[in-house]
């Protein structure tokens, strides 16, 4: 079974990020993105930029950036979803 290349949707005037990462899909605030990337709070403003299995958040609000690998994303992805339940 093949799997869906990485994506991202920022939406909501840049409040909202849709990730489809391995087939699944997350939507998260970009409040919950920054805590998830280990990134302070700070203003709106986000660039993603998906190369193959690397994923770089760009924060411009802010001047931060993080670049992550998909498959780490989705582990810390999971984390979050398992700590919500």
């Amino acid at each position: 079974m093949s799997r869906s290349a990485p994506s991202a949707l920022i939406s909501d005037k840049g409040n909202c990020v849709q990730l489809r990462l391995g087939g699944r899909f997350y939507s998260l605030t970009q409040e919950s993105l920054r805590e998830l990337l280990g990134v302070p709070d700070g203003p709106p403003g986000l660039g993603i930029t998906i190369d193959g299995a690397q994923i770089h958040f760009d924060f411009v609000g802010d001047d931060r950036a993080v670049t992550i690998s998909v498959a780490n994303l989705r582990r810390r992805l999971a984390k979050l979803s398992a700590a919500s339940v």
